[in-house]
């Protein structure tokens, strides 16, 4: 008896180009929060605080990176 192996399920994901452009609008999504928290907080409290600017411009990084290896 000749039985069919199955073939294995393949996952299909966005071309590059949608991929790249997803990555970049979560990256920039990112900043613009971390901006945006950034200058509430130096409304609100009259003081800016200065340990959050390097984590504010590294957070963004972090997330479209983990964002693209969702795909890969």
């Amino acid at each position: 008896m000749n039985t069919p192996t199955p073939e294995p399920h393949t996952r299909k994901t966005p071309s590059r180009r949608t991929l790249n452009v997803l990555t970049a609008l979560v990256g920039v999504a990112t900043l613009a929060a971390g901006v945006g928290w950034l200058v509430y907080s130096w409304i609100t409290d009259l003081e800016v605080p200065y340990f959050a600017i390097p984590l504010v411009l590294c957070v963004p990084v972090i997330a479209a990176v983990a964002f693209r290896n969702c795909w890969d």
